[in-house]
């Protein structure tokens, strides 16, 4: 990824100030003067520590999306059985994060739809974070636990699409969107795709 080296462990804290006015302001919107003033820096300190306001801009959103896939990949090695790490990855995904966490995650995908660089990382990053469903679905057929024939890519890729499409409802505060009641909906449904019976509780 395209990243200046320049300014050590300030850079690092004026970086997370960049993602909390980029969740705010949204990408196009954020200017390198609105992370200056919130991080009480000069913007010729923000061109020395990344160059150009879009490297700015792609580095937090790097970052920020980098910190969701490995709370994920923490969240997969937590359980002790295939459906026991699918309610933990479930859990994490229906978390009541801060509405800047989501934020952050839909104008990632809507700066990767036209930033090249940015595209090819988020196709890493979401094989990453597809891998610990599609790992345990295996598992979990392969030891009986699960009752499905369906290609685990292809669960994992329904299952993914539903809990993205959480992300507008959440991001745009529709009063509809109750957390817990989706959440057992979630759970629930997802036990139905892999030919089990569980409690949503």
């Amino acid at each position: 990824m395209r990243r200046r080296r320049a300014g050590g462990e300030r850079r690092s804290e004026v970086l997370k100030v960049a993602v909390r006015v980029l969740a705010g302001n949204g990408y196009d919107r954020t200017r390198f003067s609105d992370v200056a003033e919130a991080a009480g820096v000069a913007v010729s300190t923000l061109q020395f520590y990344f160059g150009s306001r879009d490297d700015m801009l792609i580095e937090a959103l790097h970052q920020s999306t980098e910190e969701e896939v490995r709370a994920m990949e923490q969240a997969a090695a937590s359980g002790t059985n295939p459906w026991e790490r699918i309610r933990h990855l479930l859990e994490r995904s229906l978390a009541a994060l801060p509405v800047e966490t989501w934020r952050m995650l839909l104008e990632f995908w809507y700066v990767a739809s036209r930033d090249p660089e940015l595209r090819e990382h988020s196709v890493i990053l979401q094989q990453r974070y597809r891998q610990p469903f599609i790992n345990a679905i295996k598992e979990g057929v392969e030891l009986g636990h699960f009752h499905t024939e369906e290609d685990p890519e292809d669960l994992a890729t329904v299952i993914l699409a539903m809990l993205d499409g959480m992300l507008i409802p959440r991001v745009c505060e529709h009063p509809y969107f109750k957390d817990d009641r989706v959440r057992a909906v979630a759970i629930t449904h997802t036990a139905s795709l892999l030919g089990i019976k569980e409690a949503a509780q």
